[in-house]
């Protein structure tokens, strides 16, 4: 099945037809995932051409030899022939041999060796150097059905690229999606993603047109604009994945140096020059608003919907770190209003110290809109804790494992809540908690159950 690439400058329009080139993707196509993969399989044949000698050829007939003594030259003969097989068999197994170690330089990543971890194996057997030491990481992700669902991360490598890697419930592990080499991305660039489903966001009629996945990605260019690129994955009637530039980009809007960001679809969430927190928010175009919030500089944030029907009318929480260092949640109840202060204990965190959030539905009943609420952060000694209500005694804060590890100084914690734009309703169970953060520049994958934590292991 061929993938088809759309490089679009028109954001969020629904683009039919896939007969226009595409600038960016380097991929080849992967029957056993959806999307992209950028890992290409180098297959290299090497072989030994054989010359056949006449085997009839007679050694009496050789001119210049003595008839005196036939035995003794038929035996110089042989030892001879005997000499000059052994210098050929050690010429063609030197060659094998020569062959064989030059084919061991072209093995692609995938095929390299993995250390090992004492406490869960790997997903993934790429270098430590395949990420950028500093790199921000996104990730987002959506449920196909009640049991099944798709994750999406994207993080800088040190080529400077951005990188995508995706999983699948029920795949053996991550794998490449795509590597954007157009992006003009800048070093060290905040990472943001989130995605919808377009026929679920734009309320529209299911067919081959609006039918798609679309994952949008926010960054700074090279410019220090915030720039937005979109990924589309569609299924039918045929399976091709389209990019293109976002209609944000144009805007050119500046974050604060600095600043980092976080992205619950519709919303994007900055930081500006004064250490005022800006929301970036989709409503059929991209506007930008002061949400009124005075913030540590180089804040993290995180976004999490209200509920599964709040999250619909754009009633989020916003977590961050206050001017005073503190921990704080600032809540709407849609995305006209104003926010309001969530009740939680006085947290006073290191400065800059990472932040990263998930919330799950407490209940199936759809007409229970209480969500489970769990927030990571890192304490004074770059111990991950954790601060939760998963019930209605309110908010509590506990220590995590030390087998979850610390993550690298100066780096951000990022975890998921699934999108509530998609065709399968957020559910309630754990399949989907999970966070991620760099540990020796590695992307490091952890689990909760619900009520405990587990490694699983490196995504890269």
């Amino acid at each position: 099945m061929s993938t088809t690439l759309h490089h679009d400058i028109g954001g969020l329009e629904v683009v039919p037809g896939s007969d226009l080139n595409a600038e960016g993707l380097e991929a080849v196509h992967n029957p056993d995932h959806d999307g992209l993969e950028a890992s290409t399989k180098v297959q290299t044949a090497y072989g030994l051409e054989v010359v056949d000698k006449d085997s009839s050829s007679n050694m009496d007939n050789v001119e210049g030899g003595k008839q005196h003594n036939p035995k003794r030259k038929r035996l110089w003969l042989i030892v001879a022939a005997v000499v000059l097989v052994l210098v050929i068999v050690g010429a063609v197994v030197g060659g094998v041999v020569g062959s064989q170690n030059s084919h061991k330089t072209l093995a692609t990543p995938s095929s390299s060796s993995t250390p090992s971890s004492s406490t869960s194996a790997p997903s993934s057997s790429a270098t430590a150097s395949s990420v950028y030491a500093s790199s921000g990481i996104g990730v987002t992700g959506w449920w196909t059905s009640q049991s099944d669902f798709s994750i999406r991360l994207a993080y800088q490598g040190p080529d400077s690229y951005l990188h995508m890697m995706q999983y699948n419930s029920g795949d053996d592990g991550w794998s490449a999606m795509t590597i954007l080499t157009n992006l003009d991305i800048k070093k060290g660039s905040p990472i943001a993603i989130s995605c919808f489903n377009s026929s679920i966001f734009f309320d529209a009629a299911v067919n081959s047109a609006s039918n798609f996945t679309q994952i949008e990605i926010f960054y700074v260019n090279d410019r220090d604009d915030i720039a937005e690129w979109w990924i589309r994955e569609q299924q039918v009637p045929e399976q091709q994945t389209l990019n293109g530039n976002g209609s944000m980009s144009p805007n050119a809007w500046k974050a604060g140096v600095g600043s980092r960001f976080t992205s619950y679809w519709p919303s994007v969430v900055i930081q500006d020059d004064s250490n005022q927190v800006q929301e970036l928010y989709y409503n059929g175009s991209w506007s930008q608003n002061n949400l009124g919030l005075a913030c540590q500089n180089h804040s993290a944030f995180a976004e999490i919907p209200v509920s599964v029907k709040g999250g619909l009318i754009g009633a989020e929480n916003f977590i961050y770190q206050r001017d005073d260092q503190k921990l704080f949640i600032e809540g709407r109840k849609q995305s006209k209003d104003s926010v309001s202060s969530v009740n939680l204990p006085a947290i006073t965190m290191p400065a800059e110290t990472a932040i990263g959030a998930f919330s799950i539905p407490r209940s199936a009943d759809s007409t229970n809109t209480a969500m489970n609420n769990y927030i990571l952060w890192q304490n004074a000694t770059g111990a991950i804790q954790m601060t939760w209500e998963d019930d209605n005694t309110g908010w509590r804060t506990s220590s995590t494992p030390e087998s979850l590890g610390t993550p690298d100084s100066g780096t951000g914690i990022t975890c998921l809540t699934p999108t509530v734009w998609a065709v399968g309703s957020l559910q309630p169970g754990y399949s989907m908690a999970r966070c991620y953060y760099l540990i020796d520049g590695r992307i490091r994958e952890i689990q909760y159950d619900g009520s405990n934590w587990s490694v699983v292991g490196n995504v890269i």
